[in-house]
């Protein structure tokens, strides 16, 4: 390392990755140039540049040096065939600067949709040099921004548009399964065939048997799902035990619920209280809306019934399911696999005298037989459409 005393106050230290410099109010066109020859470097500096330098730098390329130079007298830098050329930086005009200025806004953006807070965290990110007030109690947006204001109102106007509207639409039934293998009742995927009835596809809820089915075959195929369910009815082979219709908005739990409460008995402190316990079928759909002809549904389903009594409390016998479906715009989803056992008792005897008391007994004869109950649950999401001004 070499160093070089220069006009009694420059001071050089060169090594082969960095140098030291220090220079205390001197003429930059006589220090430059002389730091540029001890370098075996090549610099031009404008006529106009006339200011003395003070520069305390260690450690620093060449270029480094320069830039900081460049930096503190308010300079152009620039390289051409590897010579350094340091030029006045331009003025800029006091009008130029005030016809910036008057481009610069306040405006006020009431929110009817989204929440302000969302919205406004997301200008934040998408616009960090905008200033965001967020008002909550109006629902609005006050922002301060310089320049071109129709990309931030077309992000504001795409995010406050309104969310998605689904319709969900659910019959819940009891069928016997008898009366299904019966009448050819098949409800998977037959109805796949008619594109009218538009069903789609079965989720598996309950315990062991047979796997869900779901559709109607033969002629029976022509018939729509609610007439299909109020014949069976009629006939005593199926029980509608509800038809609830919900809207939700896009991303946002549907919840359907379905059962009965069961009271018992419990003792607190010599007090004897009625408590309830919920038995039931409760179905929760959160509806994704992928395009204007397809839906996708999460599903979330419980289904309790009661089990014994233990100390006095019933139990419940307990399924959860959860899934999620690709399903068409007012097509159909039907859950099933959840099964019951009962016991049908049919009495047949002579008229009058099976009626006799005590003797009547040898005249009249009962019978019972197991009937097994399957629960389905057909479910039909609608995208409802809007008008927005």
């Amino acid at each position: 390392m070499r160093k070089i005393l220069m006009l009694l106050s420059l001071v050089i230290c060169q090594a082969t990755w960095a140098l030291d410099v220090f220079v205390r109010d001197q003429p930059i066109r006589q220090v430059l140039p002389q730091l540029a020859a001890e370098l075996g470097k090549s610099v031009s500096l404008d006529d106009a540049i006339e200011a003395n330098l003070t520069l305390s730098i260690q450690d620093a390329s060449w270029e480094h040096v320069l830039s900081a130079i460049a930096k503190q007298m308010n300079l152009e830098l620039s390289w051409q065939d590897g010579i350094a050329i340091l030029t006045p930086s331009p003025k800029v005009d006091p009008s130029i600067r005030t016809a910036k200025l008057s481009h610069c806004k306040d405006d006020i953006w009431p929110l009817k949709h989204a929440k302000a807070s969302k919205v406004g965290e997301h200008i934040k990110q998408y616009f960090p040099e905008i200033k965001v007030i967020v008002d909550g109690r109006t629902n609005a947006l006050m922002t301060h921004y310089c320049g071109d204001a129709s990309v931030l109102e077309r992000a504001i106007v795409w995010l406050d548009s309104p969310m998605r509207q689904i319709e969900i639409a659910a019959e819940i039934a009891q069928v016997r399964d008898s009366v299904q293998q019966q009448l050819g009742v098949n409800w998977q995927g037959a109805l796949l065939d008619n594109a009218a009835n538009g069903v789609l596809g079965s989720v598996e809820l309950g315990i062991a048997s047979a796997p869900v089915s779901l559709g109607v075959t033969g002629s029976s195929g022509d018939l729509s799902l609610s007439a299909t369910l109020d014949w069976l009815e009629r006939e005593g082979s199926a029980t509608v035990i509800a038809r609830p219709k919900i809207v939700t908005s896009e991303g946002q739990p549907a919840r359907i619920e379905s059962g009965t409460e069961i009271p018992y008995q419990v003792m607190n402190d010599d007090t004897l209280s009625v408590e309830f316990r919920q038995a039931g079928l409760v179905l929760e759909v959160t509806p994704e809306v992928k395009d204007e002809q397809t839906l996708l549904l999460n599903l979330k389903i419980h289904q309790d019934a009661v089990g014994d009594m233990v100390n006095g409390v019933p139990s419940l016998e307990t399924n959860r399911v959860q899934t999620q479906v690709e399903v068409k715009d007012s097509d159909t989803l039907v859950l099933g696999g959840i099964f019951r056992e009962e016991t049908l008792v049919s009495v047949s005897k002579v008229p009058v005298l099976g009626n006799v008391p005590i003797l009547g007994q040898l005249f009249r004869r009962e019978t019972q037989k197991q009937e097994k109950v399957e629960l389905l649950v057909f479910i039909t999401p609608k995208l409802l459409k809007m008008s927005v001004n």
